[in-house]
């Protein structure tokens, strides 16, 4: 980080005199000299440039004139002022000093937006006055300011990822101001020219570029105006390594009670979790937390085990203890089950969540007692039709509980009910049925089909209600769609794969933009009500939070992707969904029209971040202030498509369903990188048999260098098809921050009975995010 901060002065200090500030939306007065008045001791002017919200300045109301002045210490072109954290102002003034001109920008009330911006002009100081109208004077302390951030006017903005690049992924910038035919090149932070390209509609592509070290680099795009974006790193899985650890860090912080749930007394009216919960504060019953977690696990289980994520939160009232070498996420499952259980959850999608846990548990069977299992079997099929749902629903939509049936009702933006919730559920409910031999297992399966050949009718994916108009859980249908397609290709509604490619017909439509971000109409970029389009209290006019949406989208994406590449001759959309798949992380990673990460304290939480968002919300139902990991606010409809003084407008505020959204992206973006190899010990080429005492050379492809300071170790499973037994089998990360873990497989001596005619299959990942390549004994 410390190359990272260098790297921003080196810009600033490149052309002298005039500083024209090319590292986009670079704070040009952090840490400079300010003045003021009036001064307080132990209040120092200084608080309001050290980059620390935490440190206010602050006046008593009885002082009427107050205002402070920052030294630029240069001449710079600004255009944009923001102030961060304010309270008790109600008027500001603000005025620029350049060479002994002075020159005013803007008087009166504070904008809703935070950013104040005007023409952009050349300045040395800039000084806010701040004014309010008096009640009663007090002495104390009336009036707070956290931050003031100036920043210089851009005529070339370049936008990156700010973290980064995987080495082998999409690799894409937009540059909005650029025209077709700019020439960009990647550099190095000593100048060097490492890759060269063009600029076309604004979007600049260096997939090909795949260097031999991590960087920093960073784009500098040539026009009439020449514009260089934040530096950035490319490695085997950079964006794996900086998400998962504030992901779960997240769902750690943001638990019921803090972990500590030695008072839970659930009753008829809660749980006792404060801010509408059961497990999760403000999580709702609609965050889905047990399927994404155990999602993440089974696409990377390798990921989270003790050694690489060790536990950094308290599990405490909960009725059974774990073993010691628990992964934290079972731990977070068994959190989430173990409430719900006691609580005797009753509402449609918890029973969905338990349904989730009950298919899993032979994988959580070395953690979590069987007795937990037992009991949630039990509960289940007791109330899996029982149409009540009176136990913590909020903001619901009126329906019956019964998942007997085939829904026919379709959840408002504010995403409480997306449609086909209840297919995967009731698949899992129909394997675990066959597992306890039940005779009413066909039933479940009936109502999954059901359901499924309902939306491949019903469904008209061109109404922007049943996609980016479900907010942040959209991702939901495509996922239990694809699931059924991939769990039971045989056995699927006729039309299913279909439906999904005309899903990714028009996402792709919607997405031919400088952004490759998927529209929410053909017309509008952001969703624009909560409420139901045909409510009269609708605002087709509105824009809303939907960092969920955004988030999550690589998992639709994704899942058409992988359902395209089945039916085959859709090459070219495949690579295309992958592109829009990689543009949304991008976004939320800084990608985007106003150049910030979604999370506003995303210096300190992700890995490589520059600029966090404009805002936190200060309180909210999930009192978030001091959670790790917080997805806070997206881009707003006034920014697109490329307005960088459109600010925050309306409401921004972090929220569980917007992160357990991108953990389940996370979990298909691993799953789409994952790949098992079988070579000969020469690695010449990949084989389909192997003798039974011969040797054949196992490669994984997999996120799991979590370390770049050292060679990991990860284990695949070894399965004989004939006779069902399996080992694991370490395998060896190639080098420092390898992109794939590689050993030497010796038939004879695997534990697992081979002979003459068998079929090996080696396989890393559980359930449907499986991998795996199999061979034939000789």
């Amino acid at each position: 980080m410390m190359f990272r901060i260098g790297f921003v002065t080196m810009c600033l200090c490149f052309y002298g005199c005039l500083l024209e500030v090319n590292a986009q939306l670079v704070n040009i007065a952090k840490d400079k000299p300010v003045t003021g008045f009036p001064f307080i001791k132990g209040n120092p002017f200084s608080n309001i440039v050290d980059g620390d919200d935490e440190t206010l300045w602050y006046l008593p109301d009885a002082v009427t004139s107050k205002y402070v002045e920052i030294d630029l210490s240069g001449e710079f072109v600004v255009d944009r002022i923001l102030l961060k954290y304010y309270k008790g102002i109600e008027d500001i003034k603000i005025t620029l000093y350049n060479k002994g001109s002075i020159t005013e920008v803007f008087k009166g009330t504070i904008p809703e937006k935070h950013l104040i911006t005007f023409a952009p002009k050349k300045a040395t100081a800039i000084r806010v006055e701040f004014f309010k109208k008096p009640k009663v004077h007090s002495a104390k302390p009336s009036i707070y300011v956290g931050e003031i951030e100036v920043y210089a006017y851009q005529p070339q903005p370049v936008m990156v990822n700010q973290t980064g690049y995987n080495l082998m992924g999409v690799k894409r910038f937009t540059a909005p101001l650029a025209k077709d035919g700019s020439p960009f090149v990647v550099k190095d932070t000593e100048g060097r020219e490492l890759y060269k390209g063009i600029v076309t509609r604004a979007l600049g592509d260096f997939s090909a570029f795949k260097p031999d070290l991590p960087g920093p680099y960073y784009i500098e795009v040539r026009g009439t105006e020449t514009g260089r974006s934040f530096p950035f790193n490319i490695e085997p899985y950079l964006l794996e390594r900086a998400s998962y650890n504030p992901a779960l860090a997240f769902m750690n912080d943001t638990r019921c009670w803090y972990g500590c749930a030695d008072e839970l007394a659930p009753n008829a009216n809660g749980t006792g979790c404060p801010f509408l919960g059961v497990a999760w504060r403000d999580s709702h019953q609609f965050s889905f937390e047990i399927p994404v977690l155990l999602s993440m696990y089974f696409a990377n289980p390798e990921a989270f085990s003790r050694e690489r994520m060790p536990d950094t939160g308290v599990y405490s009232g909960l009725r059974k203890k774990l073993p010691a070498e628990t992964p934290e996420v079972v731990k977070m499952v068994y959190w989430a089950v173990d409430i719900y259980l006691r609580g005797k959850v009753n509402h449609t999608l918890l029973k969905g969540q338990l349904a989730w846990f009950v298919y899993a548990y032979p994988h959580l069977s070395e953690y979590i007692p069987r007795s937990v299992y037992q009991e949630a079997v039990d509960y289940l099929f007791t109330v899996w039709g029982n149409p009540e749902k009176d136990r913590w629903s909020f903001h619901d939509v009126d329906h019956s509980a019964d998942l007997f049936q085939t829904y026919k009702i379709i959840g408002s933006g504010k995403g409480q009910l997306p449609p086909g919730f209840s297919i995967t559920p009731n698949l899992m409910m129909y394997e675990v049925a066959k597992r306890e031999k039940r005779a009413d297992a066909d039933k479940f399966f009936r109502v999954a089909y059901d359901q499924t050949a309902w939306i491949i009718a019903n469904l008209d994916w061109n109404d922007p209600a049943t996609t980016k108009g479900q907010r942040m859980n959209e991702y939901v249908t495509l996922d239990a769609l694809s699931y059924f397609l991939k769990q039971y290709p045989d056995r699927a509604p006729k039309g299913l794969a279909k439906k999904i490619a005309s899903w990714a017909d028009i996402a792709i439509k919607r997405s031919d933009n400088i952004w490759d971000y998927r529209m929410y109409s053909e017309r509008k970029w952001t969703i624009p009500d909560v409420l139901y389009p045909n409510d009269p209290k609708f605002n087709p006019n509105g824009s809303f939070n939907e960092v969920g949406n955004i988030a999550a989208f690589p998992v639709p994406a994704l899942a058409a992707a992988w359902s395209l590449e089945k039916q085959g001759n859709r090459a070219k959309d495949v690579t295309r969904l992958r592109e829009m798949a990689a543009a949304h992380t991008d976004h939320m990673f800084g990608r985007n029209p106003v150049g910030r990460h979604f999370s506003y304290d995303a210096i300190t939480d992700f890995e490589g971040a520059d600029l966090g968002w404009f805002r936190e919300w200060d309180g909210g139902a999930g009192m978030l202030q001091t959670v790790r990991g917080v997805l806070d606010g997206s881009v707003k409809e006034a920014s697109y498509p490329y307005n960088p003084y459109g600010g925050d407008v309306g409401h921004s505020e972090g929220w569980v369903t917007f992160n357990t959204a991108w953990i389940m992206a996370l979990a298909y973006q691993a799953a789409d990188v994952t790949r098992v190899e079988l070579y000969d010990l020469t690695q010449e080429k990949t084989i389909q048999s192997i003798a039974r005492k011969g040797q054949l050379r196992v490669r994984l492809y997999a996120p799991l260098n979590l370390d770049p300071s050292k060679k990991e170790m990860a284990k695949v499973t070894v399965r004989n098809l004939s006779n069902g037994k399996s080992t694991p089998v370490e395998l060896q990360e190639i080098a420092l921050n390898g992109l794939y873990f590689e050993g030497i497989l010796d038939v004879s001596k695997l534990p697992i009975d081979v002979k003459k005619g068998n079929k090996l299959t080696i396989s890393y990942g559980l359930e449907h995010f499986e991998k795996s390549a199999t061979c034939k004994v000789d």
